[in-house]
């Protein structure tokens, strides 16, 4: 029985020495679980006396290598296709037909785009058709094909304008005299009839309303006839833009005549109806001190002095900044995926909230219609309008700020030269007229063709492919495995174990979710085996198998001694 008892000792030794070397051997292993041997005495019971206080044990047995599935330590590394467990679950395998587990994330993708493992084990998940992640497991594959363009259809442009920027020219809040030119804008003279003539000067103040002025007057240097009496009642004035494109509507299509007077009376005109061709603009009409009147006009008289390039806004040009008070150029697609430039513009228009709004494409501001004729690309005199808060109202197609009563949606054609006919929306968001610099958040939902560049994963395990034309799309999701009792998996090899009874069935489902763990792209899980824990462990076995050596030293000495007696 000795014997017996010893070499059982012995064995169980070598067993505990060989778990330990395993474990040794696999501390770099990634996804590696060390194991553990669980040891049993033995009684022989079928002995008199068996069961009794006085039973002699038989020695011991290994009951059981238990694996522990604690985790590892998780090593970032730079590998995309790296993939590490944080929390519970295990990836699934495809091994030749059969269903096997591992927490080793260390992925490659095969000639066929499938991710694998190094083995050729084929990863399990839920591959994505259009963008939609399917509901059955099959093997991940990653699509190499390019993805084709897209056209822009929408664009947002949101922005704040800077509510300090002065309008060009500026507006002159200062009261009027006639000895400060910082209280006017612009003058002109003319000589009356009368004998000896009389010099009349008209002063033109900017106003609040866009190319509007306010018009003061002097004869003989002199502001009123007589105390309390001003030469000139209360006169506003407004003239057409450097453009002309109020006169050239009201003229039916015809000649615009930039900087023409369009309006003339006593406030500042409120409404698009109040405007006029220069023909039917009233005269502005000043009686010397002989009582002799001189008229201002543009019908035979005296020629109004209109504020012309030297004051006046210069019309739109994309290359002149000084044309313009805020622009900015950004990128939209056609339907070939060729990049085409948007350049949008902002005109302050006089101080009552309004901006007037410009498109370019390519540098042009007009297209070629099917009928020849040169089109606009965003309809003249297209203003936005702000509350006093600063918070944008909407936009609005008429000579600011006359524009009509209601909103219109912004849109362009012609821009695209693979389809005439393609609308562009334009949307300006919740833009803003504030006291801060002025800026502006460009979005568009086109793109050109792409190849493929990479692939990642995210923490809830969604296979994401990134492409040159900086698109990004989800490919798949990689599926976890979970199951009633871990420790009664059975080990398969490569890192890798498959189910058994005492496990029970796996439970497969999607990361992040329910008890399952979240998913660490480009990381590793390190093997979960400790080096100081197993060397001690070394030296306990080597210890043991030592002296249960020595108790069958022991044992064969003995008998020795009985056998050499006669």
């Amino acid at each position: 029985m000795g014997f017996n008892t010893a070499l059982s000792g012995i064995k169980a030794s070598a067993d505990f020495l060989s778990t330990t070397g395993n474990n040794i051997a696999n501390s770099d292993t990634t996804g590696f679980k060390k194991s553990r041997v669980e040891f049993g005495d033995l009684y022989n019971t079928n002995v008199i006396g068996a069961g009794s206080s006085n039973t002699i044990g038989s020695g011991v047995a290994v009951n059981n290598i238990a694996q522990e599935f604690s985790a590892g330590n998780i090593s970032y590394t730079d590998n995309n296709l790296d993939l590490a467990v944080d929390g519970t679950g295990f990836f699934v395998l495809d091994v030749g037909g059969t269903q096997a587990y591992t927490r080793a994330g260390d992925f490659k993708l095969d000639e066929e785009g499938y991710l694998v493992t190094n083995d050729g084990a084929n990863v399990q998940g839920y591959n994505a058709v259009n963008g939609i992640i399917g509901g059955s497991l099959e093997d991940l594959v990653v699509p190499t094909e390019r993805i084709a363009p897209e056209a822009t259809t929408a664009l947002t442009i949101e922005s704040n304008f800077d509510s300090r920027l002065e309008d060009m020219p500026p507006y002159i809040s200062s009261t009027f005299d006639p000895g400060d030119p910082d209280t006017y804008t612009f003058t002109q003279t003319a000589n009356t009839t009368s004998a000896p003539p009389e010099a009349v000067t008209l002063y033109y103040a900017k106003s609040e309303a866009p190319n509007t002025y306010q018009v003061y007057a002097t004869v003989n240097g002199e502001l009123e006839s007589a105390p309390g009496t001003p030469y000139l009642a209360a006169t506003f004035i407004t003239f057409d833009d450097a453009d002309g494109s109020f006169t050239s509507t009201a003229a039916g299509g015809g000649t615009a005549t930039p900087f023409a007077p369009i309006y003339v009376g006593a406030t500042a005109p409120t409404n698009a109806g109040q405007l006029s061709a220069p023909a039917a603009v009233a005269g502005i009409t000043v009686t010397d001190s002989a009582g002799t009147p001189i008229t201002f006009d543009a019908a035979g008289g005296e020629p109004i002095s209109t504020p012309n390039t030297t004051f006046a806004r210069p019309s739109f040009d994309p290359a002149d900044p000084e044309s313009y008070t805020y622009g900015n150029t950004n990128t939209v697609y056609d339907a070939l995926g060729e990049e085409h430039t948007i350049g949008y513009y902002f005109i302050k228009q006089g101080e009552s909230s309004v901006w007037e709004m410009k498109i370019t494409i390519d540098g042009e501001t007009n297209y070629t219609d099917a009928g020849g004729n040169s089109v606009p690309f965003l309809t003249e005199d297209t203003v936005v309008q702000f509350d006093a808060q600063g918070n944008i109202t909407g936009t609005y197609e008429g000579y600011p700020p006359y524009a009509v009563s209601s909103p219109t949606q912004l849109s362009i054609v012609g821009w695209d030269p693979t389809d005439p006919f393609a609308e562009l929306e334009i949307d300006l968001g919740e833009s803003t007229q504030y006291a801060l610099s002025s800026s502006d958040v460009f979005s568009q939902d086109g793109f050109s063709a792409g190849e493929l560049q990479g692939v990642s994963f995210d923490e809830d395990g969604f296979l994401i492919a990134s492409y040159t034309n900086q698109q990004t799309a989800v490919l798949g999701q990689i599926a976890l495995a979970n199951f009633d009792n871990v420790d009664g998996l059975t080990p398969a090899g490569d890192t890798a174990w498959v189910a058994s009874s005492d496990s029970g069935a796996a439970n497969i489902g999607r990361p992040n979710t329910g008890t399952f763990g979240s998913i660490q792209g480009g990381a590793l899980e390190e093997s979960n085996v400790d080096i100081t824990e197993e060397l001690v462990a070394l030296i306990e076995a080597q210890r043991n198998y030592q002296a249960n050596s020595k108790t069958l030293e022991t044992e064969n000495t003995v008998t020795q001694t009985i056998i050499n007696l006669r």
